[in-house]
């Protein structure tokens, strides 16, 4: 249960319980040659938020604060509702036991149950999983469950111009040797330099990844990749999963998996992490998906009616059983974070959703408005469909930001020499906004 400091109602409720008179007498029978007025030489003590501003205007003096940051490329800060780290932090739930006994369990499994129902409307998909590590292992997940599918054991795979280029990494880190006789062609294709949009080829591959929106914050234009390349498998990525109620339906393009970074659904930025990363597909990749898959079935209660039932299904898939044959081997599990995104989708609802995001998307809009008009050059993508992180540049950058940090807050993330990524937050002040384009302005 949370910690609650004593009232003078509940230390007098106490006493009398205990039969003395005051707390003096309660340690009595401790020398008073060993009594202390204190235990130690502390200053009187304060309350949560003198306490956080005590340590800001620690900070403030060493010149180390920064009170806020534009940054995303990936992971993202959205406003979070309190039911959800009052709900999520529930003892049912804040364990790293894994629900395999169902009958002691049916809270967690009915929750990761809700969590797979919501996200599947989320992606128009029928199946979800519950869950995968991050979004980066997500794809490498959903490349090797088409293979699978597709028993392919060289495949060639497209990347579209906008995969972040940190899964690419992690791709590549896990294909960089041949894993039980399975390799592949990567291709990474080419963009418009004034749109970012990718620029599709001709000839298929075998599978086909379309990240949307692109990592450098615009939103790709709408292809249907099946009808394009109609032998392939289409993955569709995305590390900001809000995005899911605004553009276009991943099914739209073509998609037969759908996978990416859910950590904007109710976690926290919190130094990278933790992460969420999910999957969700059609049925006839079922058999081949990787992780948990709740299920619900109907059990006779204990008073001899019908009651829902949950269970994990598709176990045999998992690598406690096949151990080396198993569909995935680092397939992590984040219970956890699958139920606070549950709890934040189910406290939302789509249209909240919707909402919250677009909180960000007006920011950006707001200051590439503001820069077009101050120095048109220094957006880099002018023509691109923004959705809600800038890409400009600057020829003095490193000045620029040593600038904002003297302001107080990070500028965004460094994507080369003199080019920034900025992601203004849902609650990123204008003022701050205001005093990028004023340091811009002079640099």
């Amino acid at each position: 249960m949370a910690y609650l400091i004593h009232s003078k109602e509940a230390r007098e409720e106490i006493l009398r319980t205990l039969g003395v008179p005051d707390e003096a007498a309660l340690f009595s029978h401790i020398p008073a040659s060993l009594h202390k007025k204190t235990s130690a030489p502390l200053e009187k003590g304060l309350d949560e938020f003198e306490l956080l501003r005590h340590f800001e205007s620690l900070l403030a003096e060493s010149g180390a604060l920064l009170k806020d940051h534009a940054c995303g490329y990936g992971l993202y800060r959205h406003r979070i509702s309190l039911a959800v780290d009052h709900l999520a932090s529930q003892r049912e739930f804040v364990t790293s036991y894994t629900p395999y006994q169902a009958e002691v369990a049916q809270g967690t499994l009915q929750a990761l149950f809700e969590y797979q129902s919501l996200l599947g409307i989320l992606t128009g998909l029928p199946v979800t999983n519950a869950s995968l590590y991050d979004g980066s292992t997500s794809l490498v997940e959903a490349v090797r469950m088409a293979m699978r599918q597709k028993r392919l054991t060289k495949p060639t795979v497209y990347f579209s111009s906008g995969v972040n280029p940190r899964y690419e990494e992690t791709f590549k880190t896990y294909f960089r040797a041949p894993q039980e006789g399975l390799s592949l062609t990567l291709t990474r294709l080419p963009s418009n330099k004034e749109t970012g949009s990718t620029e599709w080829p001709r000839e298929a591959a075998d599978i086909v990844v379309v990240q949307n929106p692109h990592y450098l914050g615009v939103a790709e234009p709408l292809v249907d990749l099946k009808e394009l390349y109609p032998n392939s498998a289409v993955v569709y990525l995305t590390t900001e999963a809000l995005s899911l109620t605004v553009l276009e339906k991943p099914t739209d393009w073509g998609a037969e998996i759908v996978c990416g970074e859910a950590q904007s659904l109710g976690m926290p930025v919190s130094y990278s992490g933790p992460g969420l990363g999910f999957l969700a597909t059609t049925n006839e990749y079922m058999r081949n998906m990787p992780g948990r898959l709740v299920g619900k079935t109907v059990a006779k209660g204990d008073d001899g009616n019908p009651t829902d039932a949950y269970v994990i299904t598709l176990a045999t898939r998992e690598q406690h059983i096949r151990r080396e044959k198993a569909t995935s081997n680092i397939c992590s599990n984040q219970t956890l974070m699958a139920v606070r995104a549950a709890i934040f989708m189910a406290s939302l609802g789509w249209g909240g959703m919707q909402s919250l995001l677009a909180l960000s998307m007006e920011k950006a809009l707001r200051f590439q408005t503001a820069l077009l008009r101050q120095n048109s050059a220094a957006v880099v993508l002018t023509k691109g469909s923004l959705f809600h992180e800038v890409y400009w540049q600057s020829e003095n950058l490193s000045a620029v930001i040593q600038a904002c940090v003297k302001e107080g807050f990070y500028p965004g993330v460094q994507i080369s020499e003199k080019t920034m990524l900025s992601y203004f937050h849902d609650d990123f002040s204008d003022e701050n906004q205001d005093k990028l384009l004023s340091i811009l302005k002079k640099n």
